[in-house]
């Protein structure tokens, strides 16, 4: 697996992680987080993402032979505490933030969807699989983007689009990961640099829709 072509994805995949955690930082600070907030989420994720690339990628954290169905079990609570720990400390300043803001870093998914098509077509990951995780993530994203544009325009669809645009967004996250575990898993395993976005961006954008979510859910009261 160690590879030319591998390597250069992952390194691909940790560089997204990190724009990803500038943008978290971003967020926080259009949400007037304080600067001990931002600091310290700083620290936390980008250690968090040495962690990950050392854990994951090094084989330091799963065995080679874990099964599909326990790794996806541990995804599933690893998510859940993931959203739950991000509700309990940064909640604040991310439901300051308008819905412009939560779609538009949900459009970051198109290139999420650019890495995981040119793993897909130098044969990294299962071709079928590449593909149609390439389109998820880009119909996740470019419908982020137009639900952002519909809301700054103040459109009568506004709510109906994201709606549609966090419908889509987690929709594409449970079809990935129910995919990853139990269609590729032979082919992926569970120390594959697709592992890095499961835990990491899977996590942040899966709390982001959760926050427009709720604040859709506020507004229609």
């Amino acid at each position: 697996m160690e590879t030319t072509a591998y390597l250069a994805t992952t390194y691909y995949v940790l560089a997204l992680n990190s724009v990803l955690a500038l943008v978290l930082l971003l967020l926080l600070k259009i949400g007037k987080a304080s600067k001990t907030t931002i600091t310290v989420t700083g620290i936390i994720s980008f250690a968090y993402i040495v962690l990950e690339h050392w854990g994951i990628g090094g084989g330091n954290i799963f065995p080679k032979d874990i099964s599909g169905t326990t790794y996806y079990i541990i995804i599933l609570i690893g998510a859940a505490l993931g959203v739950g720990l991000l509700y309990l400390t940064l909640r604040k300043p991310f439901f300051n933030l308008s819905q412009e803001h939560l779609q538009m870093t949900q459009g970051l998914r198109v290139f999420v969807s650019a890495g995981f098509f040119t793993e897909a077509a130098l044969g990294i990951i299962p071709l079928e699989f590449g593909i149609m995780d390439g389109f998820m993530h880009a119909a996740s994203g470019f419908s982020a983007l137009i639900a952002a544009t519909l809301f700054v325009k103040n459109s009568a669809f506004k709510n109906k689009v994201l709606w549609i645009a966090n419908i889509i967004g987690v929709t594409d996250i449970l079809i990935i990961v129910t995919s990853i575990c139990f269609w590729v898993w032979k082919d992926i395993g569970p120390n594959h640099n697709m592992q890095y976005v499961v835990f990491f961006g899977g996590v942040i954008f899966l709390w982001i829709h959760l926050v427009s979510v709720i604040k859709l859910i506020k507004n229609n009261k």
